[in-house]
C-alpha cells in the first residue's frame, strides 16, 4: 500500500536508503504486484512490528509502502504495489528479479499487537491495505494462542482483485477467518458483497464480542472512518481500534 498522507500524520525519519536484491516478482491480480525483497542485516533489524513501513526509491522519485510480511520472516520481505500511479509503476517496473531497489530500513508504529493478547480480532483492510494486515495475520498466525477468535473482513471492488488467494486457505486452518468483501456486482461471486463495515455488521461480527474484540484497520480515510464509526456503534471502544500509521 503506498501511504501518500503518512507526512501529515506523523514525522517521517531522515534514513538512508540503501540496495535490497530482488529476490522475487509476481502478479496477486491484474493490479497488484507483489515483490519480495532481501534488505541488509541492518535494515531488518528495524523491522520489529507488523505494519511497519519503507521508503521506496525509484527513477528519482521516492514514496512509501507497507511491508506485507512480519518480522518473523527475517531479512527477506513482501510489498504489494497498486499499478496505474506514476511512482508505483516506477517502483514496479525497477523490481526486477535480479535487480535492487534502494529502500530505507522499516520504520513507523506499526501494529500494537501486544494490545489484543487475550482478546478477539477483528481485522478490516481495503484494496491494497491488505498488505500490512496480511503482515498481521503471519504474526497472529505465528502467536496464534495469545488471541482469541479472529475474523477478516478484505473488500475489493470485484472478485477478482482479491490478492493472497493462494494463502487463504491457510489463514483459515490456522483460525483466521476470512470473508471476501467485493463491493460491485460480479456475477460469479457466490458470497457476500458489499463494503466490509457493513458485512462485518451483518455477520455479527463473525462472532466477536464487540466490547472485548480489538481491531486492526487498513485502507483509505473514509474506510477507516466508515469501520471506526460501525465498530463504536458495536460496542468496541475506540481505544481499541489501531491503524499502522
Amino acid at each position: 500500500m503506498i501511504f501518500t498522507h503518512m507526512a501529515a500524520s506523523q514525522p517521517i525519519p531522515a534514513m538512508p536508503h540503501a540496495g535490497a536484491a530482488v529476490i522475487a516478482s509476481w502478479d496477486e491480480t491484474q493490479s497488484l504486484r507483489a515483490i519480495r525483497l532481501e534488505l541488509t542485516e541492518d535494515q531488518a533489524s528495524s523491522h520489529t512490528r507488523p505494519g511497519q513501513v519503507v521508503k521506496v526509491r525509484a527513477d528519482g522519485g521516492e514514496t512509501f509502502l507497507a511491508l506485507a510480511s512480519s518480522p518473523g520472516a527475517g531479512r527477506r520481505v513482501d510489498l504489494l504495489v497498486k499499478r496505474g500511479g506514476q511512482l508505483a509503476d516506477r517502483v514496479i517496473a525497477a523490481a526486477a528479479p535480479g535487480a535492487s531497489l534502494e529502500v530505507t530500513a522499516p520504520f513507523g508504529k506499526g501494529f500494537a499487537v501486544e494490545e489484543a493478547h487475550g482478546r478477539d480480532v477483528l481485522l478490516f483492510a481495503a484494496g491494497s491495505g491488505i498488505a500490512p494486515i496480511r503482515a498481521l495475520i503471519q504474526h497472529l498466525i505465528a502467536e496464534r494462542a495469545h488471541f482469541g477468535n479472529a475474523t477478516l473482513f478484505y473488500g475489493q471492488r470485484h472478485g477478482a482483485d482479491f490478492a493472497y488467494r493462494s494463502e487463504h486457505p491457510a489463514w483459515e486452518e490456522a483460525g483466521i477467518r476470512v470473508v471476501l468483501c467485493p463491493s460491485r456486482e460480479d456475477d460469479a461471486w457466490p458470497g457476500v458483497r458489499g463494503r466490509v463495515q457493513e458485512v462485518a455488521r451483518s455477520l455479527a461480527f463473525g462472532g466477536a464480542r464487540p466490547a472485548e474484540s480489538v481491531a486492526f484497520v487498513c485502507g483509505m480515510h473514509a474506510m477507516v472512518e466508515d469501520v471506526r464509526a460501525t465498530l463504536g456503534a458495536a460496542g468496541v471502544p475506540p481505544e481499541r481500534l489501531h491503524v499502522n500509521f
